[in-house]
């Protein structure tokens, strides 16, 4: 499956949007994003606005502000084919294999696999290999030799479209009452649909498929793991020219012991590696925030400086975040001050230009290129108009502020994928 690299189509663009709530940390100090909703959106424009520290919800694209927020949430990805297991990555993945296939297989294995080494090369290994121990597990990958030795479980892990089932809702539910005390009845059909299985790619996937480093798998995808039988994880995974990406995780509490969270970014990781995609990207890291300190244990990992859009070791950030929460290693960064709380101003604000938000050109950069702006979608017939075009055609303060707004969203998605896009929902924009 390949992608064909069509204009992207976005519309419904929400601008600048702070609350005084914080998710991570629970202060009153606020957090703050941009966000605009993709109707199609290319996976090659998706891996570049992740590079401009951009991730999405379903088919919502968002941004953090990282400057203005209490908890900075930096992206954060792994150089999967450098990236060697830690004694707690091989722990994790030795012990929930050895629950899986039980002792007896476990040490015919063992010897199955020196006398294999040794046949090859005249000598023993004891070389930790990813790849191998993340599949060791899984019955297809057993070899003939020991189909006949008794296992303890049967593991199965299949890649799957993203469609709706039963199995896997029922899963989310359980997995978001026990690690994010939702209400049950609060949990619908169409909430989990909207989350994680709706995407703005707009690409033919197969059906079903256990080839799971295909590199012409592309999109959206649910990566599923059944022990006897039974639903116990799944994983969103975003499948992308040159990485894989990691939407969200869930899991039986069941399994609670066995660290599954982190078996699934090593599965991942090794996912890249076969796919030779060079990063896993981990989603969101928050330095000060426990449930996110494990990503830091993957290395070799980087952080998206949020200013110069590049990315440096989180080691190199580390350091800094003992100084400050928000760290750009950009010549002058810009400076936070959220020691007196949150900033009221910024609840009155609509645009990224309005807020400061970093990493975006100055807004007569924009304006004096005007190749850096999206084009319109007019629903009225479909038909494509340049910005000027539509502008000329509105009374002149609606014009002002339709124009900030096109401006605004040029500067966040960044003058590469702004030019590849449409804008569509026109009348949103005239009336914000």
């Amino acid at each position: 499956m390949s992608e064909s690299r069509s204009m992207n189509i976005l519309g419904d663009y929400q601008g600048y949007h702070f609350r005084r709530s914080c998710g991570y940390c629970h202060t009153t100090k606020g957090s703050a994003i941009v966000g605009v909703h993709a109707h199609r959106l290319s996976v090659s424009d998706y891996q570049i606005l992740m590079d401009r520290g951009f991730r999405r919800s379903g088919t919502f694209l968002y941004k953090p502000d990282l400057l203005h927020s209490c908890c900075p949430q930096y992206a954060i990805r792994l150089e999967a084919g450098a990236f060697r297991p830690s004694k707690e990555h091989r722990q994790t993945i030795n012990r929930f294999n050895r629950y899986v296939l039980g002792e007896e297989y476990i040490k015919a294995f063992q010897r199955y696999k020196k006398a294999k080494h040794k046949a090859l090369t005249g000598e023993h290994s004891s070389d930790f290999d990813l790849v191998e121990a993340i599949h060791m597990a899984e019955s297809k990958y057993v070899p003939d030799e020991l189909k006949h030795i008794h296992r303890d479980h049967e593991l199965k892990v299949v890649l799957d479209n993203s469609q709706f089932t039963a199995a896997k809702f029922r899963l989310y539910k359980k997995y978001q009452i026990a690690t994010h005390k939702d209400i049950e009845n609060e949990l619908r059909p169409e909430s989990f649909k909207a989350f994680l299985c709706d995407d703005p790619f707009r690409l033919d996937k197969y059906n079903y498929t256990d080839n799971c480093s295909d590199p012409k798998l592309l999109g959206l995808f649910h990566q599923l793991y059944y022990l006897d039988g039974k639903l116990i994880a799944m994983a969103v995974l975003d499948f992308l020219p040159e990485s894989i990406s990691s939407v969200y995780f869930i899991w039986d509490q069941d399994m609670a012991k066995y660290s599954l969270g982190k078996l699934s970014a090593c599965r991942e990781t090794a996912l890249a590696i076969e796919r030779n995609a060079p990063y896993y990207y981990m989603g969101l890291y928050i330095h000060n925030c426990q449930k996110m300190r494990y990503k830091g244990g993957f290395f070799p990992s980087f952080l998206l400086d949020p200013e110069l859009y590049v990315y440096f070791p989180l080691s190199k950030f580390v350091a800094e975040f003992e100084k400050s929460e928000y760290v750009s290693f950009s010549e002058h960064p810009k400076v936070r001050n959220l020691e007196l709380g949150y900033d009221a101003h910024l609840e009155q604000c609509t645009t990224a230009f309005e807020a400061n938000l970093p990493g975006i050109p100055p807004a007569n950069e924009i304006e004096s290129d005007q190749r850096m702006l999206p084009s319109v979608l007019i629903d009225r017939g479909r038909s494509c108009d340049s910005l000027a075009s539509v502008l000329c055609q509105l009374a002149p303060d609606i014009r002002i502020e339709v124009k900030k707004r096109f401006i605004d969203l040029a500067a966040v998605l960044g003058p590469e994928v702004s030019q590849r896009t449409l804008i569509v929902d026109t009348d949103t924009l005239y009336l914000a």
